[in-house]
């Protein structure tokens, strides 16, 4: 074959080639058009129709302030129903109510209309998919990643929402991931929250402050030493009561620390407790949100339990700023932290112990309202550990007083001449007083009164029912006076006459065994009351600690630095001139990061616990 012709052959089968490709893709083109003009005013995901499908909920999206990706899950135990966090260690969700608002959005999602099929308008749009490894090149673009799964891990919903239609702000540009058509849907981004605080439990501590009785504040440090421990550097303790009925605080016992030696402090006249900031504090309890959560290592919160600890659980406990001391009388361990301790105790006798430690990173929270900045701006705000234990007061549960059981009717008798005794003492002779607008003469015509006979009172009671005769001035005061005295010593109709009471019959041997034995019996019974009362009241207590410390025993919970300031007060910020309310002062701050893997402690002189 000669050259011409093989070129020729070549030309032909690159000319076919050509119109076969630009064919496709005009055909591709077409189809992928008309698909995209045909989903306006359809269901975007058609075969998800029951909220309730939705087994787990992953939301992906680049977080402005933090300069990074956040990754947010939230999905159900198929076993036991139980929502949990796996973004957050598996921490338990409060997730029935936002979960199902969350599916509801895309139950019945309509595309309203098409913005584009361009590719290189993604960016445009704000519906980029979210790239944890393009994390350094920011995230102008990028949209919010939403997938659902069923029980069985089946896609439901797999979106990307980004930027707001202009036009209408109750309107997103939305995209599949594997498409490139960027559609018009009308979408609530509100339940699609990755703030941890909106998915779990708000009520973290689960006490009321109204049942806040005893703050047991120890306000002390824990700082390095030359010989690679830590010693403990008390400032003050204080034991603060409130009395209900007063609404008020007292200070139960206050001890301060000059040169480590411990001083009682007592509150001057010219001094009063900030009720303020109590009140404030107590609040804060009732009221205690967290950011975030850490799980403990499984040693940990095993040997917490125990309170047995191994040198792997101390160096664990110590990388949060809690470090355990081995007490010398009795055995046992006890937990000391980086900013001392709080002891709430409630009127069940429930105590708990919050225990402040090192710090754990920052976040980012919203301002205040009286700070002076634009709206939606957030602060960077420095988060701190805190471990959460509880135990019974057993002041709380004195034991009963119980009455004394008679074994011998001699002591029935005595018992029972005390008691009357003391409810019927016999009263003293009472002097009657002469009425203030009486004379000092006036009494005396009435001594004889007495003495004389009888015939003598009638001729004085007489002129009391004769009306013709009017009483001279003295006649009338004599008269007013001893009216007064009339009404003074007459007995209550209640009260019988000491002639008509009947002497006390004397019993028998016999009756006298038998009331032994009903006394007995009805006493035992009253004991048996006020033990098995002081008993419920303490079981019921031991119960509830059982399941709040089941509940605290696994985590580390960590708190913003604005929450530690509403629970930590220094001595400065307690006591206050009277009248005079301080605001709530600033804390100490974090303190400075320790040499890790400390043996132990050397604390000369333990506040009291």
């Amino acid at each position: 074959m000669s050259e011409s012709a093989k070129t020729g052959i070549l030309a032909a089968l690159a000319a076919v080639t050509a119109l076969a490709a630009w064919s496709t893709t005009t055909r591709n083109f077409t189809t992928l058009e008309s698909n995209a003009s045909a989903r306006v005013n359809q269901v975007l995901f058609e075969k998800f129709t029951d909220p309730l499908d939705a087994a787990s909920l992953k939301i992906v999206k680049y977080d402005t302030d933090s300069e990074q990706y956040d990754e947010f899950e939230v999905a159900k135990d198929g076993k036991t129903g139980v929502w949990t966090l796996p973004s957050n260690e598996n921490y338990p969700a409060d997730a029935n109510k936002q979960m199902s608002e969350a599916a509801n959005l895309f139950v019945g999602l309509k595309v309203l209309n098409v913005a584009s099929e361009k590719r290189d308008d993604q960016k445009l749009f704000g519906v980029l998919e979210p790239d944890k490894k393009k994390e350094a090149e920011g995230g102008d673009g990028v949209g919010t990643l939403v997938q659902l799964r069923n029980a069985k891990g089946d896609s439901l919903v797999d979106l990307i929402i980004g930027k707001e239609d202009s036009q209408d702000p109750k309107k997103r540009f939305v995209r599949v991931p594997s498409e490139d058509v960027i559609y018009v849907a009308e979408v609530n981004t509100a339940p699609l929250s990755t703030d941890f605080k909106q998915w779990i439990e708000a009520d973290l501590l689960k006490l009321s402050a109204n049942d806040i009785e005893t703050l047991g504040i120890r306000n002390y440090s824990l700082q390095p030493t030359s010989q690679n421990s830590l010693e403990l550097v008390p400032k003050y303790d204080a034991d603060i009561t409130y009395n209900v009925r007063d609404a008020k605080w007292n200070a139960k016992s206050l001890t301060v620390y000059p040169e480590r030696r411990p001083t009682p402090k007592t509150i001057d006249d010219s001094e009063e407790l900030n009720t303020n900031k109590l009140n404030d504090m107590k609040s804060a309890l009732d009221n205690l949100r967290i950011v975030n959560v850490a799980r403990k290592p499984a040693g940990v919160a095993a040997d917490l339990k125990g309170q047995q600890l191994g040198d792997e659980t101390k160096v664990a406990l110590q990388r949060r700023g809690f470090f355990a001391q081995k007490n010398p009388s009795s055995d046992a361990y006890e937990i000391f932290s980086m900013s001392g301790d709080l002891q709430v105790t409630l009127k069940d006798g429930v105590q708990y112990l919050l225990r402040f430690g090192k710090g754990a990173g920052a976040s980012f929270e919203p301002t205040d309202a009286d700070e002076s900045s634009e709206e939606g701006e957030k602060k960077v705000s420095l988060n701190r550990f805190l471990m959460v234990t509880t135990r019974v007061d057993d002041s709380k549960f004195p034991e009963p007083e119980l009455q004394r059981v008679p074994e011998t009717v001699e002591e029935l008798k005595a018992l029972e001449a005390a008691k009357k005794a003391a409810l019927d003492p016999k009263p003293a002779p009472v002097e009657p007083t002469p009425p203030a607008d009486s004379t000092p003469a006036e009494p005396k015509p009435q001594e004889p009164k007495t003495e004389e006979p009888k015939p003598e009172e009638s001729k004085t009671e007489e002129p009391k029912t004769e009306p013709a005769a009017p009483p001279t001035n003295a006649s009338a005061q004599t008269a007013k006076s001893t009216l007064r005295l009339v009404s003074f010593q007459d007995p209550t109709p209640a009260q019988p006459a000491p002639a008509v009471q009947e002497p006390v019959k004397e019993l028998t041997d016999e009756e006298w065994k038998e009331r032994l034995e009903a006394e007995k019996e009805r006493i035992n019974k009253e004991n048996q009351r006020k033990i098995d009362l002081r008993k419920d009241r303490y079981e019921t207590a031991k119960k509830r600690v059982a399941e709040l410390n089941a509940r605290f025993a696994d985590w580390y919970y960590i708190v913003s630095d604005s929450e530690f300031q509403k629970l930590k007060i220094e001595l400065e910020d307690l006591i206050t001139k009277k009248g005079v309310g301080l605001p709530n002062a600033p804390g100490s701050g974090l303190p400075g990061g320790l040499p890790g893997g400390l043996p132990g402690l050397n604390i000369p002189g333990l506040p009291q616990q």
